[in-house]
C-alpha cells in the first residue's frame, strides 16, 4: 500500500504572510485529501525538518486558518504538533522514521533539490510526484526576474532528474513539460488532471453596490496586465459621464517589474473614485467581492491553469478574459473573449457587460451556476491511480 507523504514546506513559509495565492489554495487541497487518506506530511523549516503522522497532520488545517496569530507564533505552533520523534531532523533521517512504499508529493515548488529527492531514493518502493503549475519563467522570461527564472530552471531540472510523475493542470503545460525533457536522457510521465474548484456556497450577505463594479484578482505583475485595465479606465473618464462609469475593484498583491502600474496606482485621479485598490484579501472577502461583481476581468498574456475565471463562474459570475487554452477548454462559451493586447474589444465587452439588463444577468448568473466545472475529487481520482 502506497502511503502519500505531503510536502507542506510552501505552506510553513507563508504563514503570517496574508491572503493565499492559487498555489497556497492548491497546497491546501492537498493537504485535505492526504488527510482523508491517512497520509503523513513533512515541513523544512531553518532548523531541519518536521514530521507529521497522521493522528497530528488532522490538527494542521485549523492552525493553517489562524488569523489571530503572527507568523512566529504559527510556526512555534506548528513545531509543537509535529512529531517528537521526529522533530529539526535531516531529510535521510526524517524518511527512515516513515513507512515504506511512501508517494513524496510536492505540489508547492518549495524543496524541491536533489539532495531530497536522493533523500527519499533510500527508501524501498518509493515514489516521487510533483506538480508543474506553469512554465512560465521559461516561456515569458520577460514577465520574470532573472532570479526566479533561474530558480525555476534549477527546481525543473531536480524534477526531470529525479521525479517519478509529474502533475499538470492543463494539456498546454504537459505539452510544455515535455518539451523541456528533449534531450535530457529523462521520460518522466506526465498526468494531466485539471485543477478542482470548491469555491463553496454563495456568501451570505452579498455586496448590493450602488453602481456596477469589476474585479480583477491576482498578483499586480506585468503578466496579468493591470496596465490594460487602468488605460480602459482613463478612457471611460475621457469618454463618460464619471456616475455612468463602473467601479474597478484591484484584488491582490504588489508583484514585481511594474513599476509603471504602481507610480499609477498611487498618484492616478481615478483612484478612489473608480478604481480600488484592495490589496491581497483573504478568500472570504475575496469571495464576497467576486459573488457582488458583474463581471471578473482577466487580461493575463499566460496561465498554467487560471483560477479565478473558474471561481467566477461557480458564483455566477461572468468572466471577459485572454482567449487562454485551459479557460477555452474548460469554460467554453461561458467566457467572454477578448484579446489581451486589443484595448478597444475589452472597452466594449465591459461596456455591454455593465449596461446589461437585469433580467438577463439573472439567468446568466443561473446558467453559469449550473455549469459542471473540474472538481477536485476527478483530479485526486486521476493523480492516484497512478501513484
Amino acid at each position: 500500500m502506497v502511503t502519500p507523504v505531503l510536502d507542506l514546506s510552501r505552506s510553513f513559509t507563508r504563514l503570517g504572510r496574508g491572503a493565499p495565492t492559487g498555489i497556497d489554495r492548491v497546497e491546501r487541497a492537498y493537504l485535505e485529501e492526504v488527510i482523508r487518506r491517512g497520509g503523513w506530511a513533512l515541513i523544512r523549516t531553518p532548523r531541519g525538518f518536521l514530521m507529521f503522522e497522521p493522528d497530528r497532520l488532522k490538527r494542521l488545517p485549523e492552525y493553517l486558518d489562524r488569523e489571530d496569530l503572527d507568523g512566529a507564533d504559527l510556526a512555534s505552533t506548528i513545531r509543537a504538533i509535529a512529531s517528537s520523534r521526529a522533530s529539526s531532523l535531516s531529510i535521510r533521517k526524517i524518511m527512515w522514521r516513515m513507512p515504506n512504499g511512501l508517494a513524496y508529493i510536492n505540489v508547492g515548488h518549495t524543496n524541491l533539490n536533489p539532495q531530497t529527492m536522493r533523500a527519499m531514493m533510500e527508501m524501498p518502493d518509493h515514489r516521487k510526484i510533483v506538480m508543474i503549475h506553469d512554465t512560465i519563467p521559461l516561456d515569458n522570461p520577460e514577465y520574470q526576474t532573472e532570479a526566479a527564472r533561474a530558480k525555476f530552471i534549477e527546481r525543473l531540472t531536480t524534477v526531470i532528474n529525479f521525479a517519478n510523475h509529474i502533475i499538470v493542470p492543463s494539456d498546454q503545460v504537459a505539452e510544455n513539460v515535455e518539451r523541456r525533457m528533449v534531450g535530457t536522457g529523462h521520460r518522466v510521465p506526465v498526468i494531466v488532471a485539471p485543477l478542482g474548484i470548491d469555491i463553496g456556497a454563495l456568501p451570505l450577505n452579498t455586496e448590493r453596490a450602488e453602481k456596477p463594479y469589476f474585479v480583477v484578482i491576482g498578483t499586480i505583475e506585468p503578466r496579468k496586465n493591470h496596465k490594460l485595465l487602468l488605460d480602459i479606465w482613463e478612457r471611460m473618464h475621457r469618454k463618460m459621464d464619471e456616475s455612468r462609469i463602473p467601479e474597478l475593484r484591484i484584488i491582490g498583491a504588489r508583484g514585481w517589474r511594474n513599476d509603471e502600474v504602481f507610480n499609477r496606482l498611487d498618484n492616478s485621479t481615478m483612484m478612489g473614485r473608480t478604481v480600488f485598490e484592495l490589496g491581497p484579501l483573504d478568500d472570504k472577502a475575496m469571495k464576497a467581492q467576486l459573488a457582488g461583481a458583474t463581471g471578473l476581468l482577466f487580461p493575463s498574456f499566460a496561465e498554467g491553469f487560471g483560477l479565478p475565471p473558474f471561481e467566477a463562474t461557480s458564483l455566477g459570475v461572468p468572466t471577459i478574459t485572454s482567449p487562454l487554452r485551459s479557460i477555452e477548454v474548460y469554460l467554453g462559451d461561458n467566457a467572454i473573449y477578448a484579446d489581451p493586447g486589443d484595448m478597444y474589444q475589452w472597452f466594449q465587452a465591459i461596456r455591454e457587460l455593465a449596461s446589461q439588463d437585469p433580467a438577463e444577468q439573472t439567468r446568466r448568473r443561473a446558467e453559469l451556476r449550473a455549469y459542471r466545472l473540474p472538481t477536485w475529487e476527478k483530479h485526486f481520482d486521476r493523480v492516484f491511480e497512478v501513484i
